[in-house]
């Protein structure tokens, strides 16, 4: 798996090397080689995480070919900030209602479901601050 891992991953880097496509097939291109790569991450047995991460440096790669990009860009790198704070607020808040649950009968349950939903966050958290240093380092956002 690792294998294939590193030759998708050395596929990308190349992809990016290319260079001059016609402007007319640009799309359709880089949406046949974006369905074509993800369908290979797809195949991989790698996190969820790992594969959002590395579907969207797919997409900033044929981004990087798009004069409107930069905008775009920095819209969603905007998002992901609002997110990661919204989702940083709501760990705050479930953690501090995990005390008031030893109080009632089912707490246990009640418990675990919170803790399960603050480590999904932590885990959004941590792939969306990935997606922003990616875009930070992509030279899209300036």
């Amino acid at each position: 798996m690792q294998e294939a891992f590193e030759r998708l991953k050395d596929l990308q880097r190349k992809w990016t090397e290319i260079g001059f496509v016609p402007f007319n097939l640009k799309d359709e291109i880089t949406n046949k080689y974006r369905a074509a790569i993800n369908k290979e991450f797809d195949k991989l047995k790698i996190g969820d995480e790992d594969k959002s991460i590395l579907k969207y440096k797919t997409k900033l790669d044929g981004l990087k070919a798009n004069p409107k990009a930069s905008r775009k860009v920095r819209n969603e790198r905007d998002k992901f900030f609002t997110k990661i704070k919204q989702l940083e607020g709501d760990i705050v808040l479930w953690e501090n209602n995990i005390g008031f649950f030893a109080k009632s009968s089912n707490a246990d349950t009640m418990i675990r479901e919170v803790e399960d939903k603050i480590e999904s966050a932590k885990k959004l958290i941590k792939t969306l601050e990935e997606k922003v240093k990616m875009i930070d380092q992509s030279g899209l956002d300036d």
